[in-house]
């Protein structure tokens, strides 16, 4: 049987993308191994398919995070037998990408991130300069390439000339989807994701001051500036309005999905790669029947008003949010609206439609 190894910066337990990938891959023959790191540490590793290799780092953040991740993850690719590696994005790929040259195995590297334009560089310039020399020397002459967005698509065209595929990260197919509710007392406004700078999260929770107290918002995930929401929402008061439910793993989101009138996918323009994402919550939100709020940037917006899903807004001021949450939630004629239309897309945005993209990668292994 063919072996894939894919290689991750995580510990795999919140990760979708990749085990959609591992699930595509099974269909296509492979025995699949995926590496990734025990941080946070967890107690066992997850029950789904394919199996699973955390290092533990003796670092686990800034730059020697990333070199310990890959001399790791090199030694073990060097020394393992397989036919094909699935590099994630930049922070895996030195590793991946020299032992594919040093084993003449075939690559592929799934791009989730344009990483030299993500916001977490803003104004750090020499760890940017970093990352872009990283890009120049290890992106080029992969096998085969994949991205999230079309933006991301015509950026790597454009900075690179290399031609990536589209892999936009849709949910795998439920048995039925959900209708957006029309009515109910609570107002419940739902964020899923990782808690980073720049996603909206501080100014939707100051757009609770606008709002009357049946609006709530739920926030499901961890991240970077969870303690700075935390602290924002106490000293607004808004203790009992915002519920912070910590980091869910993705089989069980559904659960928190029944009573959300409306889903925030919100971005700062923080750079490239915020301004041409396309984040999965959109589509989640659509398969659990609920719209969306999102960021007037060229691909979020492209597909919230093609398939009618939700509203786009400009604006990032708390009481513009705040209007457009109102809008969304008390609007009769648009709620029935998207009853009809956010099923349909549902059944549009999914894994299954869209993993026919990778059909062909069996070809790459001689």
């Amino acid at each position: 049987m063919k072996k894939a190894i894919i290689t991750t910066s995580n510990n795999l337990v919140y990760d979708n993308r990749v085990h959609k990938i591992t699930l595509s891959l099974i269909e296509l023959g492979f025995f699949v191994v995926k590496t990734g790191r025990d941080f946070p540490k967890t107690e066992k590793k997850t029950t789904r398919e394919g199996e699973e290799k955390l290092f533990r780092l003796p670092v686990n953040k800034g730059p020697f995070f990333y070199f310990f991740l890959n001399l790791y993850t090199f030694f073990f690719l060097l020394f393992q037998k397989y036919d094909l590696i699935w590099a994630v994005d930049l922070d895996t790929l030195p590793a991946a990408k020299s032992a594919s040259i040093l084993r003449r195995k075939p690559i592929v590297f799934d791009g989730h991130e344009f990483f030299s334009e993500l916001p977490e560089l803003l104004n750090r310039n020499f760890a940017k300069k970093i990352w872009v020399i990283l890009e120049k020397i290890f992106l080029p002459g992969c096998d085969r390439y994949f991205t999230v967005s079309p933006g991301l698509v015509n950026l790597y065209k454009e900075n690179f000339g290399l031609e990536f595929r589209l892999l936009r990260n849709f949910p795998l197919k439920k048995r039925a989807s959900r209708v957006p509710l029309v009515e109910g007392k609570q107002k419940i406004i739902f964020y899923q994701g990782a808690l980073n700078y720049g996603r909206g999260i501080k100014q939707t929770i100051a757009a609770l001051s606008f709002l009357p107290d049946n609006y709530r918002f739920s926030i499901a995930g961890s991240g970077d500036c969870e303690n700075e929401l935390k602290q924002l929402t106490q000293k607004m008061g808004l203790e009992n309005r915002v519920d912070f439910l910590g980091a869910i793993p993705f089989g069980e989101l559904h659960k928190y999905h029944n009573n959300a009138f409306v889903g925030i996918a919100l971005h700062e323009n923080l750079g490239l790669n915020y301004y041409h994402s396309l984040p999965n919550r959109i589509f989640d939100y659509a398969q659990a029947g609920i719209p969306v709020i999102a960021s007037n940037f060229p691909d979020m917006a492209e597909c919230v008003n093609t398939n009618e899903t939700g509203l786009v807004i400009d604006s990032m001021e708390p009481g513009d949010i705040a209007t457009a949450i109102k809008e969304a939630c008390e609007n009769q004629e648009l709620r029935k609206k998207w009853q009809q239309t956010i099923p349909i897309a549902a059944q549009k945005f999914t894994w299954e439609n869209e993993k026919e993209i990778m059909k062909d990668i069996s070809l790459l292994i001689k």
